[in-house]
């Protein structure tokens, strides 16, 4: 698995959390990271859990620590996920490929399987590959979305004074 963490490099580290805005604050005042982007509640196109279908529903929020990218993820719904297998804390490191399906193919074959499949609602997949016993948490794989990523670094690093722990989508985007 080195192999494959040094072939894909971590791109972020997402942390399952019970409340949005209370972890928000608490990494901001605490670490220095965001401020934190609130993505709101994700609507996937598709979802299955184990090999089952899923009506899970999470609110996510993506800030930065340095070149560090940090994910606050809470679930607002009581499906089945691989967010709850493995309690609040740290739950993945995400890695980025162009071809989804063969990088997880690929921890297939190192003894990684697949616990979670999505497709957002922007066509985004996401593969969440249960690497518990291996790392005591999950790597999530995705498409490369460097413009999202680029931007909540730059907000991180142009943060003054008094920017709140977390801001909406539309902050990022040059709104209010």
């Amino acid at each position: 698995m080195k192999d494959l963490l040094g072939k894909y490099g971590i791109k972020q580290i997402g942390f399952y959390v019970k409340n949005l805005e209370e972890s928000a604050k608490i990494f901001n005042e605490l670490i220095g990271a965001g401020p934190f982007v609130d993505l709101g509640v994700s609507e996937p196109a598709s979802l299955t859990y184990r090999g089952k279908d899923s009506g899970m529903r999470s609110r996510c929020a993506l800030g930065h620590i340095k070149d560090v990218q940090i994910e606050l993820i809470e679930v607002v719904t009581d499906e089945p996920d691989v967010y709850k297998d493995n309690g609040f804390g740290i739950h993945h490191l995400c890695i980025w490929s162009d071809d989804v399906d063969a990088a997880a193919e690929e921890f297939k074959a190192a003894g990684v399987e697949a616990a979670m499949e999505m497709v957002s609602g922007q066509g985004l997949k996401v593969v969440y590959m249960d690497a518990r016993e291996q790392l005591g948490c999950f790597i999530e794989c995705n498409a490369p979305i460097e413009q999202l990523w680029q931007g909540v670094k730059a907000l991180h690093e142009n943060a003054r004074e008094g920017t709140p722990a977390l801001i909406p989508m539309s902050a990022l985007m040059g709104g209010k």
